[in-house]
């Protein structure tokens, strides 16, 4: 039975400018919300972060780790799990990064200027995974959906924050390509832990993000957390943002057909 529950994409004041809850707050609540566990996933420095950049590297590293730090540090004395992540972005599409460390960043200050393919293969060599985020989301923001199933080990089929039709058609996108599955609330502040919450539930505690990744890379059982309606077929075929599908070496728009 899957009973071990995590969160997969979760936001700190201390690192992401669009948060409000420290990382620690979160601890004591996701505890008293039935979960074992949950991943710091912070903007990076290429997104929403509240790290200024005119800091040297190693001042931005240290600062962005902070959030994550303070939850472990709470978590470790309740004994609850909190493991390390981060959130990058290229503009219209973003990606959680999971399975590296602090000293992972440090080591690879370089790592701003990666193209999507770089990205992948540095991380997954070094053993870590990439999840493209809610990769079918439309905001006011972005001007244009861009997939790349090639260089990503799963897709993030459930967001907290997405409308359940954006999920739809993640869900069905994953399954074309045969991408591992992810849920995770993409929560903000505390105020919203509640029975609403995302996540990923397994069969066993995870003893580290060392587990979490082998579990996506091996595509291994376990259960998404969502509502029912998140995994039916899409509604609207049509988005009214541009679709790029992108492959290894070249890029090509999928026309959108409507109903």
């Amino acid at each position: 039975m899957e009973q071990f529950r995590y969160e997969t994409h979760l936001h700190t004041n201390e690192a992401s400018a669009c948060a409000l809850s420290c990382g620690a707050d979160y601890v004591p609540l996701y505890q008293k919300a039935g979960y074992q566990g949950l991943i710091v996933t912070d903007h990076f420095f290429n997104g929403n972060t509240s790290i200024p950049s005119s800091w040297s590297w190693q001042r931005r590293v240290e600062a962005f780790c902070k959030g994550y730090e303070h939850a472990k540090l709470l978590g470790d004395q309740l004994d609850f799990s909190v493991f390390f992540g981060w959130e990058t972005s290229f503009g219209n599409d973003e990606y959680l990064i999971y399975g590296l460390d602090k000293q992972w960043l440090l080591d690879n200050p370089e790592v701003m200027e990666w193209d999507h393919e770089t990205l992948y293969s540095r991380v997954d060599a070094d053993g870590g995974c990439i999840i493209q985020a809610h990769p079918f989301r439309e905001r006011s923001y972005l001007s244009a959906i861009n997939l790349y199933p090639h260089v990503v080990h799963g897709i993030e089929v459930v967001n907290g924050e997405n409308e359940p039709e954006f999920d739809r058609k993640a869900y069905a996108y994953a399954k074309a390509f045969n991408l591992a599955m992810t849920s995770g609330s993409d929560i903000h502040t505390t105020d919203k832990i509640g029975p609403t919450l995302k996540g990923m539930a397994f069969g066993e505690p995870l003893q580290s993000i060392a587990d979490f990744v082998a579990a996506i890379k091996g595509h291994s059982s376990y259960h998404l957390i969502g509502e029912e309606e998140r995994f039916e077929p899409p509604f609207i075929n049509h988005s009214d943002l541009p679709i790029y599908l992108h492959t290894c070496s070249t890029s090509n728009r999928m026309e959108a057909e409507s109903n």
